[in-house]
């Protein structure tokens, strides 16, 4: 892992990171991929602007094969909604773009990589933006089991119709 500081923001590179994008670049044309890169960046600026709407600072921030995790500087006593506008920002910016393109005309892969990096992000999977909204309001509840075991139902069916989405499409084909 490379680990460095840049204006008080500790900044990680792991070698996962450094794997994922090889593949990226030997499987797709470069317009692919500058569109992926550029819909990453749009999604996470949303998240930086937000978090200094709400005056909060950066800690730190993760490159790996999974994405990007950001962690900021907590004082305990951020309001819920501070932290929800935050998690939604990097989504929203995505949806923001994707119909901005569409009114504009624009078609194409940009737009659609917009879309699906907004509603990837929703997933209810704890590392993505979605997982962390169920999260805010779930951790420490008397509920936090409950809306775990729902969680996992749910990510297992996801898991199971992407699986037969993908065999369903194998057999078009």
């Amino acid at each position: 892992m490379i680990s460095f500081k840049l204006r008080g923001v500790t900044l990680r590179v792991e070698f996962s990171f450094l794997v994922f994008n090889a593949l990226v670049f030997l499987f797709r044309d470069s317009t692919l991929v500058l569109a992926f890169y550029t819909t990453c960046a749009l999604h996470e600026s949303g998240h930086i602007l937000a978090l200094g709407l709400t005056r909060g600072r950066l800690s730190s921030v993760s490159f790996g094969a999974a994405g990007i995790r950001m962690e900021t500087v907590r004082t305990g006593a951020e309001p819920v909604t501070s932290s929800l506008f935050v998690f939604l920002a990097g989504p929203a910016a995505n949806i923001l773009v994707f119909t901005a393109m569409k009114l504009a005309g624009c078609g194409g892969t940009f737009p659609a990589l917009n879309l699906v990096a907004a509603a990837y992000n929703m997933l209810p999977f704890r590392s993505l933006d979605g997982g962390a909204v169920i999260a805010l309001f779930t951790v420490g509840t008397p509920h936090e089991r409950t809306a775990e075991l729902v969680l996992k139902v749910m990510r297992l069916l996801i898991i199971v119709f992407a699986a037969l989405a993908l065999l369903e499409f194998r057999v078009v084909s």
